[in-house]
């Protein structure tokens, strides 16, 4: 596998996860609004700060990838 084949997986691997983190957000996000209890909310809050963190970590390396003139040979470099 060349380096720009592997940058290319990189790069749809990123972006597939990045569509999961977003989606486990929105879940949790929504039962985090519908917890009652004040043990549940904290442990979603706690949940929902570290996958934003991944979120914006993805975003970031997929943005930055993006705003070279080839996204795939920016990360493969």
């Amino acid at each position: 596998m060349t380096k720009t084949d592997c940058a290319a997986n990189v790069f749809a691997s990123a972006s597939l996860h990045l569509d999961v983190v977003d989606e486990f957000i929105a879940i949790t996000q929504s039962k985090l609004n519908g917890a009652t209890s004040d043990f549940t909310r904290d442990s979603l809050a706690d949940l929902l700060a570290g996958l934003t963190e991944q979120s914006e970590t993805y975003r970031a390396v997929l943005a930055a990838a993006q705003n070279a003139a080839d996204p795939v040979t920016a990360l493969a470099a």
